[in-house]
């Protein structure tokens, strides 16, 4: 099973970066890369590194009902352990492991920190829709069809996203939570004894986890770092673009849209958004940037070029900080995937 799940990810990078690198020529590409100004790269992988911070501070509000006093500097290196493994390791283990072991770190139920990490997921889902619609109030999308099926998709998971908030606060309701207990303790007796109990406990500890019991004061705090966690990387996206030809006719408005698909495309779980980063940007960028005659104002070479110079920033900017943090926990990457094996059993 577990080689057939990679051969099947093996075969969508292989599609995926077909179809990115279908029609560029190459030499174009390295020389347009050449002549990007190295000071828009210098801004734009500060702007990549300073969000872990903000990402570290948002989670440790999720963690409140459990634990108010976890360091953000722990939350750092463990966000950046979870990116750094979902960049060697294909499947996005690098989620549930991140919130796995710092909850064992800090003294909490595993189930407790897995369940931070579907919230900060379905919280980041919910913000890219709205962040995405919100910029639709402010350009005109007629020029391009990709645009127009975005917002038509958008129509229809924003609405997922609500109905399953009111699920997770729903099912922690104490009558609805004890039906939930004893269908989940009918259903694990399929589960060995030895570690039946154990199963059941973290299962029981992540549902639990699922509803949010903040203050008044935490949830504006959560929701306003939610909503900062997505704003503050749009302009460095932006200004990036504005090292390249086609960077003075979008604006940071114009950006949202190419920002929000590139997001959408790194739920695709392939190591290092290989392939699926590269064949939403590339597309994004021709498709959703369109004159009055309907033609593209970025070439295809153009495209490919900032694709690719985003790419290896974004996995520099990862990789760099995530080994280093990896390292001063005291990692291995065969307990990470142990870790990973077990919530897969368990999903």
């Amino acid at each position: 099973m577990k080689y057939l799940k990679f051969l099947i990810v093996l075969i969508l990078v292989f599609i995926l970066l077909y179809f990115f690198f279908q029609n560029v020529e190459f030499k174009m590409v390295i020389d347009i890369i050449k002549n990007v100004n190295p000071l828009f790269i210098i801004v734009f992988l500060a702007g990549l590194y300073t969000q872990f911070f903000i990402r570290a501070y948002r989670w440790g509000i999720l963690f409140h009902p459990f634990k108010k006093n976890i360091s953000i500097l722990n939350l750092y290196h463990y966000s950046l352990i979870g990116m750094f493994i979902n960049t060697l390791i294909p499947g996005r283990i690098g989620e549930p492991a991140r919130g796995i072991l710092i909850a064992r770190e800090e003294g909490l139920e595993p189930g407790s920190g897995l369940a931070t990490i579907v919230i900060e997921r379905m919280i980041d889902s919910l913000m890219i829709v709205v962040l995405f619609f919100t910029s639709l109030l402010f350009i005109d999308s007629s020029n391009s069809i990709l645009l127009e099926k975005l917002k038509s998709g958008g129509v229809i998971f924003l609405p997922i996203v609500i109905s399953i908030f009111i699920m997770f606060y729903l099912i922690n309701i104490p009558g609805i939570f004890n039906i939930v207990e004893r269908i989940l303790r009918f259903f694990l007796r399929i589960v060995p004894e030895r570690s039946r109990e154990k199963t059941t406990d973290f299962l029981l500890s992540f549902i639990r986890g699922l509803k949010l019991k903040l203050s008044f004061t935490d949830s504006l705090k959560l929701l306003l770092s939610s909503v900062l966690v997505w704003v503050y990387l749009v302009p460095f996206y932006w200004y990036l673009m504005q090292g390249f030809k086609f960077g003075s006719s979008i604006s940071i408005l114009d950006t949202i849209p190419y920002f929000s698909l590139i997001v959408m495309s790194a739920a695709i779980p392939t190591p290092g958004m290989a392939g699926s980063l590269d064949a939403a940007s590339k597309h994004g960028l021709l498709e959703l940037y369109k004159n009055s005659a309907g033609q593209s104002i970025v070439n295809i070479n153009e495209a490919a070029a900032y694709t690719l110079l985003v790419h290896v920033l974004i996995i520099l900017v990862i990789v760099v900080p995530g080994f280093i943090s990896f390292s001063s926990k005291g990692l291995k990457m065969s307990s990470i995937k142990k870790v990973g094996e077990k919530t897969d059993e368990m999903s």
